[in-house]
């Protein structure tokens, strides 16, 4: 009986300690992947995990991430202690940041963590959090050869937290997927485009036995518009996903995303509702015929503890929409984990595999990503919306991340690619716009990035990409190698 009574009074201890700051950023980007890392590590430990297979993570999720959070209370004080200081980083009232990154060349690898989509750019950010309402406000000046505009708003937001949800206004980056390296239907490669959203605050519970069997239930939705230079212009791209955690370690995500409307398309509700229903699907809508693009998947991440190690295993499942409600003309992914400590240091090690390509008899290649009425195709401003190799790749990752001290960070990762490898001899679209067009060689390289934390407001990151040889991006023969800089100043 005592020791009920202690266990009860250190579980109030911690819940008070997590909630005693207000929230002021209300949610974590994959720029912060690598402390989510260590989060899952003390989860897994402790035997309950937290939902990262979907960014953003509001705070509200790394404070309360599992009802069996309290199962090893000794382990748990850790989990609080990284928690603590997460959430104290990003809870402040006001938090303005500076900063710029300049590379020798434009560099199109980019990955969950990766800072910068321009060859140069300097940007000021804004964000307020009071107890209801969060805002930000990015400015960049950028330099981008595929792009014309010199001033950019992305990262900028105003949203309002209502009980467990939080819904807003803004353009910000997602990422949908387990996976480090690439996200097959949706990830932050491409700039965001702007629209509304509602999610899920800390996920919900229910008393009924056959919903609680689902564990907790995260929740993300949508509705966004894509820009007017492209073939049909102004299409609205509208996506939704639901998490489950059904047993300890096991994540299970449902996505779909549809592309739909646009100048000369049919925009009604009824158009609308025949898509999100899968009457378009059919190609049987009243409304139109081929009235939008879908993907849908799931995907599933598995973590288990073996001593002082936590291991992953994940992968991701994505096709067209298909007319019996299940993925088909599908592309997949593959990835495994292992996270551990050496001399109180975290180190990870990953390899992941993607593979974007299908050939289909009736259709040929040139068919992921690609649409025979949306000819622009899942891409926003030219980027891909999904995995940055596009449509017909594959692509692999070896990469290990290790702390050097507790200010320093090293990334190394060992890459191969065949990208746009069209076989024919059919084709679905001609004249495909695939962003890796026009490459024939497989790629073979290495990147290193060294994180340096300068005092505690100052963060500099030192890149390096090296390839066999110079390659095509949509359109531009680019330097093999790439050096980069980046300096940020949070106060």
């Amino acid at each position: 009986m005592v020791k009920m009574y202690l266990n009860f009074y250190f579980k109030i201890l911690l819940l008070s300690t997590l909630s005693s700051a207000s929230f002021a950023d209300p949610w974590l980007s994959g720029k912060d992947e690598f402390e989510v890392k260590k989060l899952e590590y003390f989860s897994i430990k402790n035997k309950f995990s937290i939902d990262s297979s979907a960014y953003p993570i509001p705070l509200a999720l790394v404070r309360n991430p599992n009802e069996e959070m309290f199962n090893n209370l000794s382990l748990m004080t850790e989990y609080v202690e990284v928690a603590d200081k997460i959430i104290e980083k990003n809870s402040k009232r006001f938090i303005n940041e500076i900063g710029f990154s300049a590379n020798s060349e434009f560099n199109p690898f980019r990955f969950i963590d990766s800072r910068s989509k321009d060859k140069s750019s300097a940007y000021f950010s804004s964000s307020y959090l009071g107890e209801r309402f969060a805002s930000k406000i990015t400015i960049s000046a950028i330099e981008n050869p595929y792009d014309d505009k010199k001033f950019d708003f992305s990262d900028s937001y105003l949203a309002v937290v209502s009980g467990n949800f939080i819904l807003g206004i803004g353009n910000f980056n997602r990422w949908w997927g387990p996976s480090h390296h690439a996200s097959l239907i949706l990830s932050n490669y491409s700039k965001p485009s702007p629209g509304v959203f509602i999610r899920s605050l800390e996920g919900f519970t229910s008393p009924l036995p056959i919903i609680r069997s689902f564990g907790k239930l995260n929740f993300s939705f949508f509705a966004n518009q894509l820009e007017s230079n492209r073939f049909v212009k102004n299409p609205f791209l509208i996506g939704g996903r639901l998490s489950l955690n059904p047993v300890n370690g096991l994540t299970i995500g449902l996505t779909r995303s549809i592309m739909f409307g646009g100048e000369g398309k049919d925009n009604s509700l009824k158009a609308l509702w025949d898509s999100i229903r899968g009457d378009a699907s059919y190609m049987k809508g009243k409304s139109d015929v081929n009235i939008d693009n879908e993907l849908a998947g799931f995907d599933l991440k598995y973590s288990f503890s073996i001593e002082e190690l936590v291991w992953s295993i994940y992968g991701q499942y994505i096709g067209e929409d298909g007319t019996d409600y299940w993925p088909w003309r599908t592309f997949y992914s593959l990835g495994t984990e292992w996270i551990f400590t050496n001399k109180e240091m975290f180190r990870s090690i990953s390899l992941e595999y993607y593979d974007t390509f299908y050939y289909g008899v009736d259709t040929g290649d040139d068919l992921i990503y690609e649409h025979s009425r949306y000819k622009s195709g899942y891409r926003y401003k030219g980027d891909p919306i999904g995995a940055f190799i596009d449509g017909d790749s594959e692509y692999i990752n070896l990469s290990i991340q290790s702390e050097i001290n507790e200010r320093n960070l090293l990334r190394f990762s060992l890459i191969y690619g065949n990208f746009s490898k069209e076989q024919g001899p059919k084709t679905y679209v001609t004249n495909s716009i695939n962003a890796w067009k026009g490459n024939n060689e497989d790629f073979f390289g290495l990147m290193i990035s060294l994180n340096l934390k300068i005092k505690k407001k100052i963060l500099l990151s030192l890149n390096l990409s090296s390839l066999k040889e110079d390659f095509t991006y949509r359109g531009k023969r680019l330097n093999k190698e790439v050096l980069g800089i980046d300096l940020n100043y949070r106060f």
